[in-house]
């Protein structure tokens, strides 16, 4: 019951996003050690739930496209989940920085996808598909990658979030417009999705 309890349509939310570092920040992330899984146990390792509205990095602008986090961060925020997931020593705030210095978004604010492995020297990459399908995200986990999903929410906006595993009530995941102790859970199918991108180690 507890799980059921859980399930939230994240076709619900009314809000949605599209996709000078610190003098001392290097350009390249370092892979640390990963203490304590959050309070989910999914197939994939969960220990990063960040929300892009944090007021420690909400404010932030992405690139030097104008757009926040807040309003449009929601990409940049599910990869440094993926990231710190995969035991790199980041947050949304940290990963925005390395991507602006790496050049690693268009002028609109979009993330270009090579940024991923500039900014991890190489460590970590994307993977690019040009469709979606159930046993291509099932590849992604197989392979320990972190797949991260494209939908359109109700107000006709584009929103990313993270995959972590799959039930039979549908994918679990970490949104990035929400908080959450737990992963929320999509109750649709990989048809719903419009663009997939798989984050992992090189």
């Amino acid at each position: 019951m507890k799980r059921l309890a859980i399930i939230i349509i994240l076709a619900v939310i009314m809000t949605a996003c599209s996709s000078t570092p610190r003098k001392s920040a290097s350009k390249t992330l370092d892979s640390g050690q990963n203490s304590t899984p959050l309070q989910s146990q999914t197939r994939l390792p969960d220990y990063a739930a960040f929300y892009q509205k944090d007021p420690r990095w909400g404010h932030e602008e992405l690139g030097n496209s104008g757009d926040t986090m807040a309003s449009d961060g929601c990409l940049v925020t599910a990869v440094s989940m993926a990231l710190a997931n995969l035991g790199f020593e980041t947050n949304p705030s940290d990963l925005n920085k390395r991507l602006t210095y790496t050049d690693s978004f268009t002028p609109r604010g979009w993330l270009i996808w090579d940024g991923i492995r500039k900014v991890t020297g190489g460590k970590a990459k994307a993977q690019f598909h040009e469709s979606v399908s159930a046993e291509l995200i099932e590849g992604c986990m197989a392979e320990g990658y972190y797949p991260l999903v494209q939908f359109i929410l109700p107000n006709g906006r584009t929103h990313w979030a993270l995959i972590l595993d799959e039930s039979s009530q549908g994918y679990l995941m970490r949104d990035p417009l929400r908080q959450a102790k737990r992963p929320l859970i999509f109750p649709h199918t990989a048809e719903k999705f419009r663009a997939l991108r798989c984050v992992g180690l090189a």
